[in-house]
Formats: structure tokens, C-alpha cells, sequence
């Protein structure tokens, strides 16, 4: 059985040369257009909106790497919790149980200052 060299496209034969010189010539075309936009760049001014902007994205920044140390503190404070108990005696074991006071449970400000 003879197989024909090639692919059918739109009632054309393509070889596999022609595909490698069709693609090496879109590469080179997409270089150029690539080379031509390096030179259309836009720069960020300074000015009071995007000061503020990148003081917010700080705020927010470093809210998240609290949020994510998070899990690691709880570990720690538990760890805490474990060996204080193993040495506390009866009396600070009783003051260890009671309630903790509403300042230490505080919600954080917003990126507003609110």
C-alpha cells in the first residue's frame, strides 16, 4: 500500500518541508513583531494615586503573610500551651482556663484605616 508524502490541506499536498519552512517563517515574523513592540513600553509615573496605591498593596501584603503564618503560630502557641502545662502548678493551671479579656481578640484595621 503506497501513502502519499504529506498532509491534505484544502485540496494541496504539504510536505514536511514546507511545514518546517511555513513555521520558521511565522517564528521570525512573531521575533520581529516582538523586537518592534520592546520599543512601545509604558512607564508608571509618580504621583499621589499610585503612592497611595502601592502603600494599600503593602497593607494588603503583609495582612496575607499574617494570615499565612498563622497555622505556624498556633503550633507554637500549643507547643507552649504543652510544656507550661507539664511544669505549671495547680494554681496557674486554674488561671490558665479563664477567659481571655476582649482586647486581645481585636479585629484589625482595613486597608482604609477604618
Amino acid at each position: 500500500m503506497y501513502v502519499e508524502p504529506g498532509i491534505h490541506v484544502a485540496g494541496h499536498i504539504l510536505t514536511s518541508f514546507q511545514l518546517l519552512i511555513t513555521g520558521a517563517l511565522l517564528l521570525c515574523a512573531a521575533a520581529i513583531l516582538m523586537g518592534y513592540r520592546r520599543d512601545l513600553q509604558a512607564t508608571l509615573r509618580h504621583s499621589a494615586v499610585t503612592d497611595r496605591l502601592a502603600e494599600d498593596l503593602g497593607r494588603i501584603a503583609n495582612a496575607l503573610e499574617r494570615i499565612a503564618s498563622q497555622p505556624a503560630d498556633a503550633a507554637l502557641r500549643e507547643a507552649g500551651r504543652k510544656s507550661a502545662a507539664t511544669t505549671a502548678t495547680p494554681a496557674e493551671k486554674v488561671a490558665e482556663v479563664e477567659p481571655a479579656s476582649e482586647e486581645a481578640h481585636r479585629v484589625a484595621y482595613s486597608i482604609f484605616g477604618r
